[in-house]
């Protein structure tokens, strides 16, 4: 196995600048996914790092070696696409045997990895089926298998469970994890779906127009998001902003929260974003110490919990709350914030004050 590491990567298309000095590292056997919006740079660093595109500056290393300008089969890759790519006139075993017979193994061997990649994605009864007898999430395994058969120093992923459907993404999501948790498999996955990347990395590069905007473990980035950006992107509801007026007091400053004052960050003064999780704030009908009124505008019975929308002073906030809340729209809320889990954002360049 091996790592991966991006130096300076920059990248343009005519006027468009793809990528903008990116720099990365991954490990040796983590998983590392590369999470943000279209169009922001992602699939590009992707392809770059599979020699499939071509940097206009900076270096590719994969373990030790300096791949910037080997080809793809000098990499010692392997990559699953968005669209699996299997080959519709192969059957499965000759599909996951391809990149084998590519590299000249002989028969015997091509067998034993072929059944070895099959029996880790539970596809062994299906080896002598065309792809067009199978289901999407056959496809998908079939791709999967075919990359591992390889036996790649890193296995690359372009969004490989956006085309299944949400309850077969979700068991997708549990056998991939699973599968290179057993193979050890260094793994750079590339997905615009933050739920993956919460459950599935060890870490997580969320990327902005071209650049990594934040990279560290799933929890660190939920819970100290790096600017509003993240905090907006990851999450789902996804965090609350608060514009808010410090006030100083002596040698303090004062966030005037509805009725409630909180503590707010030192050295600043004029207006502050306040950032809570939906979470982070505990409900109740009743009046209670600490916390402050809000006015509900929607609920939502999501099974689990309510989804509420209020309103504070015209500007809008979500919460969840217990199922069995006896609530309404037009009903007054109290509502606590968690002190440990409050974020403190400046208004102008949208940055956590640390």
């Amino acid at each position: 196995m091996a790592g991966i590491r991006v130096d300076g990567i920059d990248k343009t298309f005519g006027e468009v600048r793809a990528l903008e000095t990116v720099s990365l590292t991954v490990r040796d056997q983590e998983f590392v996914v590369l999470l943000g919006p279209s169009g922001c740079g992602k699939t590009t660093l992707l392809r770059i790092i599979a020699g499939l595109e071509h940097a206009n500056s900076g270096s590719v290393y994969i373990g030790e070696r300096d791949v910037t300008h080997l080809p793809p089969r000098a990499r010692r890759i392997s990559m699953v696409f968005q669209n699996y790519a299997v080959f519709p006139h192969l059957t499965v075993f000759e599909n996951i045997a391809f990149g084998l017979r590519m590299k000249k193994e002989p028969k015997e061997v091509v067998r034993e990895k072929v059944e070895r990649a099959a029996a880790l994605m539970h596809i062994e009864t299906l080896l002598q089926r065309y792809p067009a007898q199978l289901s999407g999430g056959q496809r998908q395994r079939v791709a999967v298998a075919r990359a591992l058969a390889v036996e790649p120093e890193v296995l690359l992923m372009d969004e490989p469970l956006s085309n299944l459907d949400a309850l077969l993404r979700l068991e997708m999501r549990a056998e991939l994890k699973r599968l290179l948790q057993s193979t050890k498999t260094t793994t750079l996955y590339v997905t615009h779906d933050q739920v993956e990347a919460m459950s599935m990395a060890d870490r997580i590069a969320v990327m902005r127009d071209g650049r990594i905007v934040q990279y560290d473990v799933p929890i660190k980035i939920y819970q100290e998001p790096t600017d509003t950006f993240v905090g907006g992107f990851i999450g789902s509801p996804p965090m609350n902003f608060l514009r808010l007026k410090l006030e100083r007091q002596r040698d303090h400053t004062v966030a005037q929260v509805g009725n409630l004052a909180l503590p707010g960050p030192t050295k600043r003064e004029g207006e502050v974003i306040l950032g809570l999780r939906p979470e982070d704030l505990e409900v109740s009908p009743q009046e209670s110490t600490n916390s402050f009124a809000a006015e509900v505008l929607v609920v939502e019975p999501l099974g689990p919990h309510l989804l509420l929308t209020l309103s504070l002073n015209g500007q809008t906030l979500k919460v969840t709350a217990a199922p069995d809340l006896p609530t309404r729209p037009g009903d007054s809320l109290w509502l606590r914030p968690i002190p440990a889990r409050i974020r403190w954002m400046d208004p102008e360049s949208g940055q956590a004050i640390r």
